[in-house]
């Protein structure tokens, strides 16, 4: 008689969980959609190239870690080990899920490119604005399956819409 009452129950607990995973991520995403122009001209200016985690602010380190939705900030450098996959090695359990391809500063602007593994392993951009050690602002970010090996390669991804917009996880 019992199994009876339980898949009621059970039906019901899904239900309220499917119902709560589709409006969470509604109520914390960043968003920002750019125009044609906007993209062309996101990484106009004179970058400086960063390609150590070191090298980034502190204020855009918390920024980047509560946008990928990180307990605290997580990226491995260049050529560092990372979860590359969904298999978690136990003799290697917090490895970080990313791994920053470069990054760049220019003025108060900064951009993070960086790999993200896992079961679907994509690249991904994430722009803030750093205003002098203030908590940064998510200004863009974009998802794709290409990686740029330099800004120029970068900047004509994003200008050819290789990283998508309508992701909300980065």
């Amino acid at each position: 008689m019992t199994k009876h009452r339980v898949a009621p129950r059970v039906g019901v607990l899904l239900i309220l969980l499917l119902v709560a995973c589709i409006q969470l991520p509604a109520q914390s995403e960043p968003k920002s959609s750019l125009s044609k122009a906007g993209r062309d001209n996101i990484f106009r200016g004179d970058f400086t190239i960063v390609k150590d985690t070191e090298a980034i602010p502190a204020n855009v380190k918390q920024s980047f870690a509560e946008i990928t939705r990180e307990p605290s900030f997580a990226l491995a450098n260049p050529g560092q080990e990372y979860q590359a996959t969904d298999v978690v090695n136990p003799k290697k359990p917090r490895l970080p899920w990313r791994r920053l391809i470069f990054a760049g500063s220019c003025g108060d602007k900064w951009f993070i490119h960086y790999e993200r593994g896992g079961i679907g392993h994509y690249y991904a951009i994430v722009l803030l604005s750093a205003d002098g050690g203030k908590r940064s602002q998510f200004l863009w970010g974009g998802v794709g399956f290409s990686g740029a090996q330099d800004l120029t390669e970068l900047r004509a991804l994003v200008a050819a819409e290789q990283f998508s917009e309508k992701h909300s996880y980065y």
